[in-house]
């Protein structure tokens, strides 16, 4: 029998043991509440730690306060430096811990204007004139834990429609609430605010502001399918393009090339000329075997303009037209028509020269004159090839700038439907309330904490009550009434 009682003490006290260890990792909830000056600084600072308890046991928990109390039953509370343990029955319990004036995550500053002045909230009470509030939020430099960067602020002031008219507060949802406008900012997480609320006020009173700052939790959903697919193309085209780009730069260096020859064969021209008006002999029989070649000068001639007039991409551009077609708009910077203008001048020279060419063949006797002529178009075509080969060298320089800048341009496109995913996912995670777990603003110890919501406020601002002495009344008592009241008889 003693054996058996032994037993059961045992298990009584292991059971004692194992429920306080079950309740140590319980869940809970954080409601900080701030009070502050008018000013926005930080006055004092209380936690309510809400907990849930499914089953009875005991709660550990953490923070160095100055004062705890049982906010709802009357479970003790025992203080161990920071450790808060509490032995609590099924049911919620929310017990209370004064910080002091402890730093918050939000930097507060609201300055007061009357007509211009600026004033202390005490005395800006009782004022009329033209109100001019600011309220800065900032980041608190105390704030380690990032709940500026994850925490959304509901900020909420509110006016007396019968002292406050003419409200202006950009940025600001206004409602009506009974006699009141309630004004109401949403600041999201990782900004500030800078507030400016104007209003022509008579005899100036004002509620609290407050500002509550909670982790948003939107359910935001953006499909970016379709402008990912868009993303995917223009990156190809971009690709197409730095390629297209590499082709015509090898193309406009092959007509550089051959412009350059050109140009060396159009002095080789100039001074063939020179020799042959030297020379009626000479030049009989060298017209007539430059005649021989005049169909294929021409042909190629032909061939290198239609070549030219095709590489520039306009369709519809002909000898006849482009000059019309490239004064309007489609070649601003002059650069296609000096250089088709150049080459007409030279194929103008060519036919001129062929022309003297047959001319003189057929006609010795004119040959001095034509072969003439031929020195003069010569030179017109070395003029013009020299310009032409400038022309090409500075295309070939502009191409070189292209397909860098393309090139540039590939690169930054490159993946470009991920990085705007990840940037859209960057603007809208604190909106989602992110994925990172919930810190405890009171103490780092505690890891157990489903949500952390910071109330805020200032005081009122109100005209000083007037204290009027108060006048007691004088009964109208006779002689015996005194006496009674004397002894305390009446």
């Amino acid at each position: 029998m003693k054996s058996l009682e032994k037993i059961l003490t045992i298990l009584i006290i292991i059971t004692l043991f194992i429920v306080p260890a079950a309740a140590a990792g319980t869940q809970k909830e954080e409601v900080v509440y701030v009070n502050l000056y008018t000013d926005g600084s930080v006055d004092h600072v209380y936690a309510v730690n809400i907990f849930d308890m499914q089953t009875g046991g005991r709660i550990t928990d953490y923070g160095s306060y100055s004062s705890v109390r049982n906010m709802v039953t009357t479970d003790q509370i025992n203080v161990n430096g920071d450790e808060i343990t509490i032995d609590m029955n099924p049911g919620k319990l929310y017990y209370e811990g004064d910080l002091g004036a402890a730093p918050v995550p939000w930097n507060v500053k609201i300055t007061y204007f009357m007509d211009g002045v600026s004033y202390p909230a005490k005395e800006i009470a009782g004022k009329s004139g033209d109100l001019e509030m600011h309220i800065v939020i900032t980041k608190d430099q105390s704030d380690t834990l990032d709940f500026y960067e994850n925490y959304a602020l509901m900020m909420t002031a509110t006016l007396d429609a019968n002292k406050c008219s003419n409200i202006s507060a950009p940025g600001a949802t206004i409602a009506n609430v009974g006699s009141n406008k309630q004004l109401s900012y949403t600041i999201l997480p990782n900004k500030g605010a800078d507030v400016v609320i104007k209003s022509s006020v008579v005899d100036f009173e004002m509620d609290a502001i407050s500002l509550n700052g909670i982790r948003l939790s939107l359910n935001v959903d953006v499909d970016t399918t379709e402008m990912e697919e868009d993303l995917v193309k223009l990156s190809d085209g971009v690709v197409k393009l730095d390629d297209g780009a590499w082709e015509l730069r090898d193309g406009v260096g092959n007509l550089s090339r051959g412009v350059g020859n050109a140009s060396v064969g159009g002095y080789k021209i100039q001074s063939g000329a020179a020799t042959l008006a030297s020379g009626t002999n000479a030049l009989s029989s060298g017209l007539n075997s430059l005649a021989a070649q005049n169909a294929a000068l021409t042909g190629g001639a032909d061939q290198i303009f239609d070549g030219m007039l095709a590489g520039t991409g306009i369709p519809g551009l002909t000898k006849e037209n482009y000059h019309s077609v490239l004064n309007s708009t489609n070649d601003p910077e002059g650069q296609l028509l000096d250089q088709l203008t150049a080459y007409e001048t030279f194929y103008t020279g060519l036919m001129t020269y062929t022309a003297g060419v047959s001319y003189a063949s057929a006609n010795a006797a004119l040959l001095s004159s034509g072969a003439s002529n031929l020195s003069t178009g010569a030179s017109e075509l070395s003029f013009g090839l020299s310009e032409l080969k400038s022309g090409t060298n500075e295309l070939n320089e502009a191409m070189s700038n292209l397909t860098k800048g393309t090139g540039e341009l590939r690169d930054n496109t490159t993946g470009l439907d991920t990085k705007f995913t990840d940037k859209i996912n960057d603007v809208l995670d604190p909106l989602r309330g992110g994925t990172g777990n919930t810190h405890s603003f009171v103490s780092s110890k505690n890891t157990q904490v489903s949500s952390v919501q910071f109330v805020m406020h200032t005081p009122e601002i109100e005209k000083p009550e007037v204290k009027v002495p108060k006048v007691e009344e004088q009964e109208d008592q006779n002689l015996i009434q005194r006496v009674m009241r004397l002894f305390g008889l009446a």
